[in-house]
């Protein structure tokens, strides 16, 4: 028995000796703070008065573990410190060397330049995410389940990489959704992308028939299908650039989803009820036509772009990089109330758009923190007048690692 066992242990040894296994545990905290100035409100003259409101929207333990041509992820998030969720669960295998890898599990999708960064808050300038990955008004799910992604040289300082997406995401029925990313870099200054994704079919909201929605929580589950849709077939395309330097970080980016949808008579017919359901304005009425047979023709299109400059100032330690911002966001099907999975922004809008402006300066007295401050003006129509607010917001957010 004895003899069993010192030959187990001695084969167990040698297994890990030769496994050259690597594992990296690291993760991110943000503390955040915000304040509203008093918000206009559909179907009255008056502005709602808000107060501050303190949160950790980024509690993040990430897990790194890599084996030959072989890799593992884990991203477990405690976001506003009540409840923990995966919110990533990965495993992937090299096929073709750097050409070609296959991911399945529980992953982010690449898209655009900020899915799948949004949880690293010390690493890039702004608080808020792009108008795109607000949880109030997503475009698209930011996970799915299965990846090929790889890349390639081309020239002495040039690279493609590229990603194919799908996975079970919001489908009905029989539905597989497909993504694309494809961007070229040069160097470490210039990145130039676009992205594609298509529903595959009929998809609903993970939140169909449910007046209690996800919007306004760190969410990753939601996605491009409102709540009051009974199914919708939509795609979305994107593109975007990037240059960065010493001293500047420019980002662009402009994204438009189409939709060919069809609404549900019975929750929209809720909505529209001026006793029990949502406040709208007139032309969402009229869009519903409530007070008739409920139009069930649910076909829009939303569209969203942002520009992001930041210049980095060197200190005696650490660095300032002041930064502005400039949001765009449209979409003329969604409604005012977030609890039938509307949006308080886009839907306070006469037309479903509003612009936003944001000044900021991000503080980094080492690599491992970042103290952000910015002020945002909220610009759009309500009721034909201009009816702008503002916001101030402040974050502080930390990287560790063992």
């Amino acid at each position: 028995m004895l003899k069993s066992l010192m030959g187990a242990s001695l084969l167990l040894s040698g297994f890990y000796a030769n496994a050259q296994m690597n594992t990296k545990v690291y993760g991110y905290i943000d503390g955040y703070y915000e304040r509203s100035a008093d918000v206009p409100q559909v179907g009255t003259n008056e502005k709602e008065k808000n107060a501050g409101e303190f949160d950790t929207p980024n509690i993040h333990a990430l897990i790194m573990s890599s084996k030959d041509s072989y890799k593992t992820f884990l991203n477990i998030s405690g976001s506003g410190g009540e409840q923990l969720d995966v919110r990533n669960a990965w495993v992937e295998k090299e096929l073709l060397g750097e050409k070609l890898t296959f991911r399945i599990g529980k992953l982010y999708r690449k898209f655009g330049l900020y899915n799948e960064i949004l949880d690293a808050v010390p690493t890039y300038i702004g608080i808020e995410p792009p108008e795109m990955f607000d949880t109030d008004h997503l475009m698209l799910t930011r996970t799915t389940n299965a990846m090929f992604h790889g890349k390639t040289n081309v020239g002495s300082d040039g690279q493609i990489n590229y990603a194919l997406t799908t996975g079970n995401d919001e489908r009905k029925f029989d539905a597989q959704s497909i993504g694309l990313d494809v961007n070229y870099t040069i160097g470490t200054n210039w990145k130039i992308g676009a992205s594609y994704y298509n529903s595959g079919g009929r998809a609903q909201s993970v939140n169909y028939g449910d007046a209690s929605s996800n919007a306004g929580q760190a969410d990753p589950g939601a996605g491009g299908v409102l709540n009051w849709m009974l199914h919708d077939t939509y795609d979305v395309t994107g593109v975007y650039v990037q240059y960065t330097d010493a001293k500047w970080i420019v980002q662009a980016e402009t994204t438009t989803s189409n939709h060919d949808a069809t609404r549900d008579a019975a929750i929209v017919g809720d909505i529209c009820n001026l006793t029990t359901g949502a406040t709208l304005n007139d032309r969402q009425r009229a869009r519903f036509n409530c007070g008739g047979p409920i139009n069930l023709d649910g076909d829009y299109t939303s569209s969203t772009s942002y520009a992001r400059v930041g210049y980095i100032i060197p200190l005696t330690e650490g660095s300032i990089t002041p930064y502005a911002q400039y949001d765009i966001y449209e979409n003329p099907e969604t409604i005012w109330q977030e609890e039938y999975g509307g949006d308080n922004e886009a839907g306070l809008a006469d037309n479903g758009k509003f612009d936003k402006a944001t000044l900021g300066v991000v503080y980094r007295p080492d690599f491992n923190v970042a103290l952000k401050a910015d002020y945002s003006e909220h610009i759009q129509k309500v009721f034909g007048k201009q009816a702008n607010y503002g916001e101030v917001r402040f974050s502080f957010s930390y990287f560790w690692s063992l």
